[in-house]
């Protein structure tokens, strides 16, 4: 039977299964990402408590720090088996006032690293408000070597997806040599 070859880490190309699992993580990271979020803060906004405001403000903080991670990994993350289900997992503990995850995160990684680079962000957000790209992009390279970054996170994301490609055909050539195992030992039966 073909069915007892198909790895449980199946590729979300690889049947409709995995494909319906990873649209559900999808709607669900969706719901907890944005659309609760959302609400308590409309919530926390409107009640004259602040502490509520902080957890959400902290929150959309460290969600959009995720976020910006996100986007320098090149989508070579969504390539990680499991990562839409840790994010999920994730997700949830960031956004429960119970966890107070975005808050201890904050605390513990973003806090000291965001007020070193406070006056760097200031200037060039400044820039970038005024139309001034040039002035944004030279203090820019005063901390960072922004050509070395692009260049340095194509190919890194290259490198990152002959690796993936590379696992990929050696899984399938896996199976491919499993399948005929099977089929010769069902032969010999």
């Amino acid at each position: 039977d073909d069915d007892t070859l198909t790895p449980n880490c199946a590729s979300p190309h690889d049947g409709l299964a995995p494909k319906m699992l990873s649209a559900i993580f999808r709607v669900y990271t969706f719901f907890l990402g944005f659309l609760y979020p959302a609400y308590a803060s409309y919530k926390a906004i409107e009640s004259d408590a602040t502490d509520d405001d902080t957890q959400w403000l902290t929150y959309w903080v460290v969600y959009s720090m995720m976020m910006i991670f996100e986007s320098f990994a090149d989508y070579s993350v969504f390539w990680i088996p499991g990562y839409r289900f840790a994010k999920c997992g994730f997700i949830f503990w960031l956004a429960s006032p119970r966890f107070k995850g975005a808050i201890m995160l904050y605390e513990k990684v973003f806090k000291d690293a965001l007020k070193a680079a406070e006056p760097i962000i200031d200037t060039v957000a400044g820039s970038l408000a005024k139309g001034d790209i040039n002035t944004a992009r030279a203090e820019l390279s005063k901390h960072v070597d922004v050509d070395k970054l692009q260049r340095f996170g194509s190919e890194a994301f290259e490198k990152t997806m002959s690796a993936a490609a590379e696992a990929s055909k050696m899984a399938q050539e896996g199976l491919a040599a499993a399948k005929e195992a099977q089929a010769a030992a069902a032969k010999k039966d």
